[in-house]
């Protein structure tokens, strides 16, 4: 442990030593993806494609609109599940797992879809944001030959991000959660980057976590940038009034 934790404290020396700063590296980031300029350009996005699990290949749709707005819909076996984000608060329903009628996320499940909902990410205008990033060179024993970037949220939240050093596109963020009561590591791997416009976008996405639990990949096919989304699209729906004197009724599983 100790040999370790000298590697990587010589590996960051060499880093600052050459004049490689944090900033410097969000920069080249930022415009690998297409430039900051290009990048606000784009207010609304829509991604589809398909979530798989298992066996399993489930029909999704994700759309992503300014400020802070998502919603992410996927189908199993007929039955449309969706979780959004509204821009101040976060809702699902999911009619598969028994909800007949939208529920409120949690604060802590809120928080991490407002994080989601950012088309930015967390490197850009990170100042702004309330974050902190810092440079912590190489890990020696995970991607070795990646950036390794802290990123500290407004809300205390620590993940890490890594970079690839050629493309200098971000290959794997890394952050804890609790799952079912208990804290664990989840990874999040970003890949297939394609140019969508001018700008290039990550079209595959692998979520583990190190409870091993079932992994989920989102495989995006199509990514259209600024098409029309009406900010209801991302508000949680008003429960349907059951009819007097019909006990039991319950909403469609449809939302829209």
């Amino acid at each position: 442990m100790q040999r370790r934790a000298l590697a990587a404290a010589g590996m960051l020396a060499a880093s600052l030593a050459a004049g490689q700063t944090a900033d410097e590296l969000i920069a080249k980031n930022i415009a690998a993806r297409g430039g900051l300029d290009n990048l606000k350009a784009v207010q609304t996005m829509r991604l589809t494609g398909a979530m798989k699990a298992g066996g399993d290949s489930m029909p999704s749709v994700l759309e992503l609109k300014r400020p802070n707005m998502s919603r992410w819909e996927f189908t199993v076996e007929g039955q449309t599940a969706v979780e959004a984000f509204d821009g101040k608060s976060g809702w699902t329903w999911i009619p598969f797992a028994g909800q007949t009628e939208p529920q409120p996320m949690s604060e802590e499940e809120s928080l991490d879809a407002e994080q989601q909902a950012d088309l930015d990410g967390p490197l850009v205008d990170y100042q702004k944001k309330g974050s902190k990033v810092e440079l912590l060179g190489h890990d020696p024993d995970f991607r070795p030959e990646d950036w390794k970037l802290k990123v500290t949220l407004k809300s205390g939240e620590v993940r890490f991000v890594y970079l690839d050093p050629k493309t200098f596109l971000q290959t794997v963020s890394v952050l804890r959660r609790k799952v079912e009561g208990h804290d664990v590591e989840v990874r999040s791997e970003l890949g297939d980057y394609r140019k969508v416009g001018t700008v290039v976008l990550p079209h595959s996405f692998k979520a583990s976590t190190s409870d091993g639990g079932q992994a989920q990949t989102l495989q995006f096919e199509r990514i259209d940038l600024n098409v029309p989304i009406d900010d209801g699209r991302f508000l949680m729906p008003t429960p349907k009034k059951l009819p007097e004197g019909v006990p039991d009724a319950a909403p469609s599983p449809v939302v829209g």
